[in-house]
């Protein structure tokens, strides 16, 4: 079993809760909300019970240390950071083929700040 850790920049402020949050709001009168909602908590939890093991179509290796989760076209990025705890790092929601690199250049900036704050 995994941890999971979102990250917050040096502020608190945390883009991928603030989405969640908004979800969760727009959810009690919008099916869609509520499904895609729904998605995410259940690819967390298998993030949380079998980790990048889950494999496609949950989980799938972007870059270096950058891992995407992909519940519909919500993505994800994360980190497995150490003592079996994810981090995610990002979120956006994919509308092309490929993952745009500024969107992993986005999770990397937040790795980093992530790490420094960290140690």
């Amino acid at each position: 079993m995994y941890n999971i850790e979102i990250y917050e920049d040096k502020n608190g402020d945390s883009p991928i809760a603030n989405y969640l949050e908004e979800l969760n709001k727009k959810a009690k009168n919008s099916k869609e909300h509520r499904l895609r909602l729904k998605k995410i908590a259940e690819y967390i939890e298998l993030l949380k019970s079998y980790g990048t093991r889950a494999g496609l179509p949950a989980t799938k290796h972007l870059d270096g240390d950058i891992w995407e989760l992909r519940p519909m076209n919500d993505r994800i990025l994360f980190i497995y950071w150490k003592d079996n705890v994810f981090v995610l790092l990002h979120h956006f929601i994919k509308k092309t083929q490929k993952t745009p690199q500024r969107e992993i250049d986005r999770a990397k900036r937040n790795l980093k700040d992530f790490l420094e704050r960290s140690e």
